[in-house]
């Protein structure tokens, strides 16, 4: 008989980390999380304390350590990774209800518990019939979950129906859909099925496979390491942003919640709220866990939500091409008024080359002059206004005209002595600020200035400060400022 506590960690694995329903292989039945805990109660029975205690003398580890990674051990499960069909594929209905599917769904499912049970599993996941769709809080864990059940699993099983051959990686477009960005991130081991339900390798894993992971390391631009060994986290952000950059969901909310489990952050799961929305609130989570000013550093159009701020992206395309910047690290937070950061902010002037002032997006040209340093050639391309256009300032509701441009840039360093810094390769972004006439008495009037605000650019905002070359950085604290944007 297996020790009290040794039974109680394996009912708190299976209710905690694992999926909620799992099928049954022998008899293609689905069953709850109950009936899976009483089967692996079943299996580890003969467990005893003896056994416990040999192997903390021998892995040199505490009781509660040998009984986490035996349960790891005996509580095994496949799951599933595939493109759906168009139609046809099984529902958690039909498995429920006792009907008998049929039709190309169900044979894929039959091919996919086939080649678990080869790979000595009793138990099987597959997205499209273990969910119970018409329960909102079923559907909500689940999508949270995800990233752990794959990560849990002993094996993930990936059909690519596309591919015979390594060398067809490159052309599956199961490298193409959002979710399956984390089931080839999660799982441990993880193992490949081509058309016709046939083996890619001979290995038992093919994360270990070097020709697969080059093949992989090449159409998805992930390193080796993190393809064998990824740690979800709030670092990085901009490199994993990239990875998802091309990839379509056929929910646009998916493209933010397939992201959760890679930077490990959680969102309720809200269909309907819209593609943006969902992505301003996947960004918002992930910089209540970090303190990198890089996850500002994109170019594109801002997320268009009813937060004040547009300061935060729209989809992870807007990080491809992000210039290479070390982590700077300086606190920041999103407020109710805007996202309140601190900036150097160097007063820029307006230029527009020849031939480009006549269509809503152009490239424009910014100088500054700061202490007799200029700051030229600044090219951006965005949808400039000139000093004198009428525009209607969302911030202050009144029909303003633009006056001021900035370049705020957040890559400064700070240093020991509080001084602040501005390097030879700055990083930045467009500022724009609209005045307003406020009445005075009875006729006069003066100009108020509006707050500065983030314009939205194509392309990255990157300059050299051109100084004296025996002179690394100019010291400017004076110009750095606390903006909401």
């Amino acid at each position: 008989m297996a020790p009290r506590d040794f039974e109680d960690a394996i009912a708190q694995y299976v209710f905690d980390e694992t999926p909620i329903h799992l099928i049954h292989i022998p008899d293609m039945k689905l069953i709850d999380r109950g009936a899976v805990l009483r089967h692996f109660l079943t299996v580890v029975r003969d467990m005893t304390e003896e056994d416990i205690q040999a192997q903390c003398a021998d892995l040199h580890l505490s009781r509660e350590d040998v009984i986490a990674n035996v349960v790891r051990k005996r509580v095994r499960y496949a799951i599933f990774s595939h493109r759906w069909l168009a139609e046809g594929e099984v529902t958690y209905q039909e498995m429920a209800g006792g009907i008998q599917p049929h039709g190309p769904g169900f044979a894929k499912l039959e091919s996919f518990c086939a080649a678990a049970s080869r790979y000595g599993m009793v138990f099987a996941w597959s997205d499209t019939c273990c969910i119970d769709k018409t329960s909102s809080s079923e559907l909500d864990e689940s999508l949270r979950s995800m990233f752990k059940w794959y990560r849990n699993s002993s094996i993930c099983i990936a059909y690519l129906s596309q591919t015979i051959r390594v060398a067809d990686l490159e052309k599956d477009l199961w490298f193409t859909r959002g979710w399956t960005l984390q089931e080839l991130l999660a799982p441990k081991r993880l193992k490949f099925f081509g058309a016709g339900w046939l083996p890619l390798t001979i290995q038992d894993n093919d994360k270990a496979d070097y020709h697969v992971i080059k093949m992989i390391e090449r159409v998805t631009s992930i390193s080796r390491r993190e393809l064998s060994d990824f740690i979800p986290g709030s670092h990085d952000v901009a490199k994993r942003m990239t990875w998802a950059a091309n990839r379509k969901t056929t929910r646009g909310e998916d493209m933010a919640y397939s992201l959760m489990g890679i930077f490990h952050v959680v969102l309720p799961i809200a269909y309907g709220e819209g593609s943006e929305r969902a992505f301003f609130r996947l960004v918002e989570a992930i910089i209540q866990t970090s303190d990198d000013l890089r996850i500002f550093n994109w170019a594109g159009r801002p997320a268009i939500t009813n937060h004040p701020s547009r300061a935060l992206p729209s989809s992870p395309r807007c990080y491809v091409g992000q210039p290479y910047c070390p982590p700077i690290r300086r606190a920041f937070s999103l407020t109710n008024s805007g996202l309140r950061i601190k900036l150097m902010i160097l007063p820029a002037e307006l230029s527009w080359p020849s031939n480009n002032h006549v269509t809503s997006s152009r490239q424009a040209g910014f100088h500054s002059e700061i202490d007799g340093v200029h700051v030229t050639d600044v090219q951006v391309t965005g949808n400039f206004l000139s000093y004198g256009d009428c525009v209607q300032d969302a911030t202050a509701d009144v029909d303003s005209i633009v006056s001021d441009y900035a370049l705020g840039v957040w890559n400064y360093r700070e240093t020991p002595s509080g001084d602040a810094e501005l390097p030879r390769n700055c990083l930045a972004f467009i500022l724009m600020r609209t005045v307003e006439p406020v009445p005075v008495m009875s006729i006069n009037f003066h100009w108020c200035k509006n707050p500065w605000r983030k314009h939205p650019t194509a392309n990255f905002v990157e300059f050299e400060f051109l100084t004296d070359p025996s002179q690394e950085r100019l010291s400017l604290t004076r110009l750095v400022e606390s903006v909401s944007l």
